[in-house]
């Protein structure tokens, strides 16, 4: 029998499940039996996922407003304990493991950005190994666990290469496009105010929205006024890449990222980046020969950035094509997704030892009195050894 791996997604559409889609789709060989579970949050207003298309193994897994073990609970139920990997990247799956430990499956969890730093440290105890995308992101997890640095692991994700010849734009309108989900934290209410400081200063451009999300009403009721604003619903990625290749920049005015597939996406057909700096690490993507990283909440640096452009157009194709090569020489996704399956193969010599600690049982049996009681008085005796 194959060894299994298990893979946590989401049924929302976004950066994680198109992490996922894009690894799954370019798994060199079957070395795996695969099940991915894609977890729905219906208390979420959020875009889910269109065409989903469920292998044989696959769910989807829906939960709301329930206790921490009930949804446990519920998700053991999906993860077996067949040799092999779990792949996690949320709260819930790690909650249910901690439940409900698999000993004979490697826990891999993948840090996205730094809003899962906290889980590194919370979840350590049942974690096998770590994976980062951001280079920031991969230092700040060896920092926060300096016993556990052998653990931890840099492997960029990547998107598909694109056989696109781009043209220059000598003298037309420059063609912005945003491409994210429509939330405040993507920046998405930054742009009108871009588009304001453009026209003062007598630019005009041209604005494709992509993608979906809680605001999107709320956005396009917004900008109606605006002519120049073009807020479209791809049917597909293949409909997004087409779009994209008549894009000249790419703008992500995010608080909050790590390696945004849409960016690389973006870049694979030569859209130029321009992107607040969420992360340090995203500095290492977007080099000066590239496009620019921009200080949160610079609206003006971002105007400024793109009436630089709009003067000097020989410069945005040479960034335009520098994008492209970059995504071609350290983010093809066959390339990528290889080494992460090459590091999930490795399952069986990755597996830590973890100690069944005193917190599994509190965790576990927090109702019962009888462990409440004996867990507080080995903290009485606790406090005796230490005083």
């Amino acid at each position: 029998m194959k060894p299994e791996l298990v893979v946590i997604s989401q049924n929302l559409m976004g950066g994680g499940a198109s992490f996922h889609r894009n690894i799954l789709a370019n798994r060199p060989d079957d070395f795996f039996d695969i099940k991915c579970i894609y977890l729905d949050p219906l208390n979420w207003i959020a875009k889910r996922l269109e065409s989903n298309k469920l292998e044989k193994n696959d769910i989807i897994f829906q939960f709301s407003n329930e206790s921490e073990s009930q949804l446990a609970e519920r998700l053991n139920i999906h993860i077996s304990n067949r040799k092999g990997a779990v792949v996690t990247n949320l709260p819930e799956e790690l909650i249910s493991l901690d439940y409900f430990p698999k000993p004979k499956k490697t826990v891999f969890f993948i840090c996205h950005d730094k809003g899962f730093l906290y889980l590194t440290q919370k979840y350590s105890h049942i974690i096998d190994v770590y994976i980062a995308h951001n280079i920031e992101i991969f230092e700040i997890i060896k920092k926060l666990l300096p016993e556990r640095v052998n653990d931890v692991y840099f492997i960029p994700h990547g998107v598909q290469l694109q056989e696109y010849n781009r043209q220059q734009n000598m003298s037309q309108k420059l063609r912005l496009v945003f491409l994210a989900r429509h939330v405040k934290t993507k920046g998405i209410y930054d742009l009108p105010k871009i588009d304001d400081l453009l026209i003062k200063d007598g630019v005009e451009v041209d604005w494709t929205i992509l993608g979906d999300g809680e605001e999107k009403d709320n956005f396009t009721n917004e900008v109606k006024s605006r002519r120049n604003f073009h807020i479209i619903s791809a049917k597909n990625n293949e409909d997004v890449i087409e779009i994209l290749k008549n894009q000249d920049i790419y703008i992500l005015p995010s608080s909050h990222d790590g390696l945004p597939v849409s960016l690389l996406e973006a870049m694979s057909v030569g859209c130029v980046p321009i992107v607040y700096n969420f992360s340090e690490g995203i500095k290492s993507v977007i080099t000066s020969d590239i496009g620019f990283v921009i200080n949160l909440s610079d609206i003006n640096g971002i105007s400024e950035k793109l009436q630089l452009f709009n003067k000097n157009r020989d410069l945005l194709f040479s960034c335009s094509l520098n994008s492209i090569r970059k995504v071609e020489n350290e983010f093809n996704i066959v390339t990528q997704a290889k080494k992460y399956f090459d590091l999930y193969k490795d399952y069986s010599v990755l597996k830590k030892n973890h100690l069944f600690s005193l917190f599994h049982i509190k965790r576990k049996f927090k109702r019962n009195k009888f462990v409440i009681l004996s867990m507080n008085f080995l903290r009485v005796i606790k406090r005796c050894f230490l005083k």
